[in-house]
């Protein structure tokens, strides 16, 4: 056994221990600069008029309106639009649905500029913001059938507190619903697995919901 009195620094070169050094300090520095926050809540059946967002600075206690509203493209032609693939579990199956959503949409290859472009946020609630902004203009989930059909547990999924933001996005005229269309259902627990699909407005859920259950109909039934 070692001594329990050693100096644990001994253990480490002194490179090591300056580089440790070094990253502490640059972690230090990104969580002081870290610092704004968004805050939003909403009142169901209030629409637009019921948001209200705010930017935080809490070292000045600062606040200032923020507005917020989701993108009125009617095209997903050069925007953000993603289908979760966060692990390796299940990504092949994913990214083949997605391969040929957009290109029964607008053909791949036709352009030489980028068509999609994918922003994969690991966080529901900043995928649900980043719809509610204007950033990205679909984003769908469907790792529960897609880890189901390929014989993975479904535990990194999407739950049900997770998804629970969506009542922000669709109060502000976005659209959430499950893969099937219908509205998103499942029990307010810890566990359950859910699958939901973001529009940031109807133009484009009516544009890309046929082909996207139609795909689904064909990987994952």
């Amino acid at each position: 056994m070692s001594n329990p009195k050693e100096n644990p620094h001994d253990a480490f070169s002194a490179d090591e221990l300056d580089r440790a050094r070094a990253l502490l300090c640059e972690l230090g520095d990104a969580i002081r600069e870290q610092t704004i926050t968004d805050q939003i809540s909403g009142v169901k059946g209030c629409g637009p008029d019921g948001i209200v967002a705010v930017r935080r600075n809490p070292p000045d206690e600062s606040r200032q309106p923020l507005n917020l509203a989701p993108s009125r493209a009617t095209s997903f032609r050069h925007g953000f639009a993603t289908l979760c693939k966060f692990f390796p579990e299940g990504k092949p199956l994913i990214a083949q649905i997605e391969s040929e959503l957009w290109d029964e949409l607008y053909t791949l290859g036709s352009t030489s500029s980028p068509l999609i472009f994918d922003d994969e946020y690991i966080s529901t609630g900043g995928q649900i913001y980043e719809l509610l902004a204007g950033h990205d203009r679909m984003i769908a989930d469907l790792r529960p059938a897609v880890l189901a059909k390929t014989g993975f547990p479904s535990s990194l999924c999407c739950h049900p507190y997770d998804i629970c933001t969506a009542l922000l996005l669709t109060e502000a005229g976005g659209i959430v619903e499950d893969p099937g269309g219908g509205p998103v259902d499942a029990p307010l627990d810890t566990t359950s697995s859910v699958a939901w699909v973001g529009y940031a407005n109807s133009a484009l859920a009516d544009l890309a919901r046929p082909v996207l259950q139609r795909l689904i109909e064909k990987h994952l039934r």
